[in-house]
């Protein structure tokens, strides 16, 4: 075979040169260089340099120290199984390897040592350490040479000295910092002892109460009282007759139906602020259809913007035909706050809301709705109606009865109520922090739950009759819920979802308002428990189906005319009341002279908390540069291009998660990325403490 037929010798097309240095086995070191050699930090090929690596250096003299205070490497004072709890969180921190307090310790520790810097040392009481020294078998007639060498053969084993460079003492922050310990360093000098400040740990995460919200009124606090009607910019009423405008719109109606040949005509009318219902009698053997056919024709001959019938009328035999008025009536707050139906109303939680067609004061209970959905397009009055039922739960109840929750990522919609007594929390804008806030409201009705359980009570008000510190109402009012679902759709559904289906009995009610009715933001487990919903002007009969299951909000005209749908109760229109900025101011303002803000948590304890899943890891800052340059946070990019393994990529993006650098699961998608490189940057930092 030609295999083998090789030729016995190959030329080579070029001499060798002779060799500038001599042939060096570079495995095999001399002991000048062994104790040169320089020890570097440990790294895990799994977990890289986040790993505990800690160097062991145990204390051999057992004849000045006392062996039983210190722990089985004995190396540090020996501590209880609660102590070991209270700080490391476990009664076995030396298991911690790749993660817990024990091992931020070592880390620092090991950062220490790659620095070079001088360990100091904590030392103990000389009480407790020295024991009785026990009498010496040394012969007293012995040179010191004998005695050294007789001391070192019982007592001291032997240590090479080629080690002696790598071996470097525990830092003194690993130290126990509630104990006033004293630790001795061994010299050939004479034994002194130093003794140095405990050292300061960082505040753990907050820890949000685990306890209901209760009220205690301080002794020192003056009597609260409510704001009054004197703060109100009292409107000027208006003089409009428009019984000629009236007439000519009925004529145009009954002519209509007179060119048409529809057996109908009008009946009477009733006079709105902004619209005006005409209800048409029909003829016997007339069908409704008759009349709805001609709606097209009927807004052409008023030429008006827009008219929206009823056929027929609920609880009556006529059918409804409502057109706008030439001059709308402007419904101001500051009358319905007058009106009996407001001033007397003894349901809990009541606020105004406008007035109808017949011109009756609209107050209703958030504890009857129990949760509302607010939703129209841009500029029909949303923003409006939630100021004037939060200026009516004011107006109502103090600080101690009434706690509210404002999450107003807009920022500028909710800004004058900051610093309110009644706030759990400033004005939420961040959207991290209103998942975080939605979740706290889910586990304080749970709380909340759990108490009446052991009061066997039902509900808040049978609780707050017997108990000694009574539970305030929560109000939560969400001015965008379109903001928080494009960021954490998952976790947002899931807390409204839980909140509006047990949180009644509990005293916990939720508002909700967004611009974008949509069936992804508006989704059917968030509206199938929220029975109460107002509905402004919007753009299609496609999102008025999506608020109130039916169509008739495309027809209104803005500007606070709106349909109300309460659970068991007809569509109603009304004319949504206007609150001015400066009656805002004026309210907001009188309450704050009276209280300071009294707040159970901040916005950033929320972020903290809704961020104490962050795991740091040395290639975070490299892989969150990463997936900004990519645009996206894919799994395979991120395992393909850093080179490890899938758990330690999941646990990266879950820690970026965590930061608010990337979007959640997508599923089969890879992961959005929501900030830039440099904020990214600065969010990691503040989250090492760095």
């Amino acid at each position: 075979m030609r295999l083998f037929n090789r030729p016995k010798f190959i030329k080579v097309p070029f001499e060798r040169t002779e060799d500038s240095e001599g042939f060096k086995v570079y495995q095999i070191l001399t002991e000048a260089q062994k104790r040169k050699y320089q020890k570097v930090r440990f790294a895990s090929p799994i977990f890289g340099t986040h790993v505990k690596d800690e160097v062991v250096v145990a204390i051999l003299d057992s004849k000045k120290r006392d062996m039983e205070k210190l722990d089985p490497f004995r190396i540090k004072p020996k501590m209880t199984n609660e102590e070991r709890i209270k700080k490391y969180g476990t009664a076995y921190p030396e298991f911690d390897v790749v993660k817990g307090k024990n091992l931020n310790e070592a880390l620092e520790d090991q950062d220490a040592r790659m620095r070079k810097d001088k360990p100091t040392y904590q030392a103990l009481p000389p009480e407790e350490f020295f024991t009785p020294e026990p009498e010496s078998d040394l012969n007293p007639s012995a040179t010191i040479e004998e005695m050294i060498e007789q001391f070192h053969e019982e007592e001291t084993p032997f240590i090479d000295e080629s080690d002696s460079e790598e071996i470097e003492l525990e830092p003194a922050d690993s130290f126990e910092e509630a104990d006033d310990f004293e630790f001795f360093e061994e010299e050939e000098t004479p034994l002194e002892i130093t003794e140095e400040a405990p050292v300061e740990i960082d505040d753990p995460l907050p820890t949000l109460p685990q306890e209901p919200v209760h009220v205690e009124v301080k002794k020192t606090q003056k009597p609260y009282q409510l704001p009054g009607i004197h703060l109100f910019q009292i409107p000027q009423k208006q003089t409009i007759d428009p019984t000629a405008s009236l007439e000519r719109q009925k004529s145009i109606i009954n002519q209509t139906f007179v060119d048409f040949g529809v057996g109908a005509h009008v009946h009477s009318y009733t006079h709105g602020p902004t619209v005006t219902r005409y209800e048409v009698v029909l003829d016997s053997g007339v069908r409704v259809n008759k009349v709805t056919q001609l709606q097209d024709n009927l807004k052409m001959n008023l030429s008006a913007e827009q008219i929206r019938l009823e056929a027929p009328i609920p609880g009556k035999s006529t059918v409804g035909i409502e057109v706008p008025n030439e001059i709308r009536r402007t419904v101001h707050f500051a009358d319905l706050i007058q009106k009996a139906e407001f001033k007397d109303a003894s349901k809990a939680l009541s606020v105004a809301l406008g007035q109808d067609i017949d011109g009756f004061t609209i107050v209703e209970s958030l504890k009857e709705m129990p949760h509302g959905l607010v939703a129209g397009q841009t500029g029909s009055g949303k923003s409006v109606n939630i100021n004037t039922i939060l200026i009516s739960l004011l107006l109502k109840y103090d600080p101690d009865q009434l706690k509210m929750i404002l999450i107003d990522p807009k920022m500028v919609e909710l800004s004058s109520y900051d610093e309110l007594p009644h706030l759990l929390t400033p004005v939420i804008t961040n959207v991290k922090a209103a998942t975080a806030a939605l979740k706290w409201a889910v586990d304080e009705m749970e709380r909340r739950y759990q108490v009446f359980s052991d009061s066997k009570v039902r509900d808040i008000d049978m609780y707050n009759e017997v108990a000694h510190k009574k539970i305030p109402l929560i109000v939560i009012v969400v001015d965008e819920l379109a903001d928080l679902m494009m960021v954490a759709s998952q976790a947002v559904e899931e807390s409204i979802m839980r909140i509006t289906q047990k949180a009644r009995a509990a005293g916990i009610h939720l508002l909700v308002a967004t611009q974008r009715p949509s069936t992804d933001v508006i989704k059917g487990t968030i509206k199938s428990n929220i029975p109460t919903r107002i509905a402004f002007s919007v753009a299609s009969h496609i999102d008025s189906q999506t608020i109130l299951d039916s169509s008739g909000a495309e027809k209104l005209i803005g500007k606070g005319d709106m349909l109300l749908l309460m659970n068991g109760k007809n569509k109603r229109r009304l004319q949504g009341a206007y609150v001015s900025d400066q009656d805002i101011h004026s309210v907001t303002e009188y309450i704050k002279e009276q209280r300071p803000s009294d707040y159970l948590f901040t916005a950033d304890e929320l972020i903290e908390k809704a961020m104490n899943t962050f795991e740091n890891d040395e290639l975070l800052v490299d892989v969150a540069k990463f997936v900004i340059s990519t645009g996206e946070a894919s799994m395979n990019k991120i395992i393909k291009a850093f080179g490890i393994g899938f758990n330690r990529a999941q646990s990266i993006v879950n820690s970026l998660e965590a930061a608010g650098i990337v979007s959640e699961n997508l599923g089969s998608r890879a992961r959005e990325v929501l900030v830039d490189e440099e904020e990214a940057e600065n969010i990691i930092e503040r989250l090492r403490g760095i």
